[in-house]
């Protein structure tokens, strides 16, 4: 009949319409080129993508505590295109979370670094160190951040094989406790992401660097699903409150 006509087509629209609203492409990222973010690495439990990190020096990396358990690590360095063979891999020799971090109190203190077996070749083009803030340094509230990884493009999906890079921006902690009322708090957290949502971090992301003005300011900690929802930017562990801690662990290790 009539009216079942209109409403099989009332139905087509509304499923186009949210279908072009749903993120489709790290969320809405590009392609990194070769070269451009040579201090990510990916973080491996049996030769399958888990989480990001970033290099500090050729025997350190740094990731988030969320992301590490009681299992065997390796660490991939140096690709744009993930692969589940040894090429570019390093195992971890040592785990170091943050003796505070606490999942249950809004993932506070959620850094981590690791201690690798062998070094990694540092060639300063492709691959070299994260620069880090120093303690207690200001974040560049308002300004551009470049955000890597190899998470889900899309909420439920799997690591994604081609390194991903977005622009999003760093939130002031008044805007990001105006998304995220108590769940952030500035002394751990901060906050990147787009008023226009649909650009930001997704599962698998985690641990990954966030760099704006030349310095990693943020490890990837969580998100509100689905990734990169409008109103909720991405939240990550404040690296500047953790410089003295990371270094310490480097230096002693």
């Amino acid at each position: 009949t009539c009216s079942r006509k209109m409403l099989r087509l009332i139905t087509v629209l509304v499923c186009i319409g949210f279908t072009r609203a749903a993120p489709s492409k790290i969320v809405n990222g590009t392609n990194a080129e070769k070269g451009e973010i040579p201090y990510i690495v990916s973080l491996r439990v049996g030769g399958r993508h888990t989480c990001g990190g970033s290099i500090l020096n050729e025997n350190h990396v740094l990731t988030a505590a969320h992301c590490l358990s009681n299992r065997k690590y390796s660490i991939q360095y140096g690709v744009l295109q993930l692969s589940s063979d040894n090429t570019n891999s390093i195992d971890v020799e040592k785990i170091m979370r943050h003796e505070y971090y606490d999942p249950y109190n809004r993932h506070a203190n959620d850094v981590a670094v690791l201690k690798l077996k062998s070094a990694i070749p540092i060639d300063n083009v492709n691959v070299r160190p994260t620069t880090l803030p120093s303690q207690a340094e200001s974040a560049p509230d308002g300004k551009w951040g470049v955000l890597a990884g190899w998470g889900a493009v899309i909420t439920g999906g799997g690591a994604y094989k081609q390194l991903q890079r977005v622009d999003i921006l760093v939130y002031s902690p008044v805007n990001c406790r105006a998304a995220h009322g108590n769940s952030v708090n500035e002394k751990y957290h901060l906050c990147a992401g787009v008023p226009e949502g649909w650009k930001g971090q997704c599962s698998g992301d985690s641990g990954g660097p966030l760099v704006a003005e030349g310095k990693q300011v943020g490890v990837v900690s969580w998100s509100i699903k689905p990734c990169a929802v409008v109103g909720y930017p991405g939240v990550f562990a404040r690296v500047a409150s953790y410089t003295d801690w990371i270094w310490s662990k480097v230096d002693l290790n």
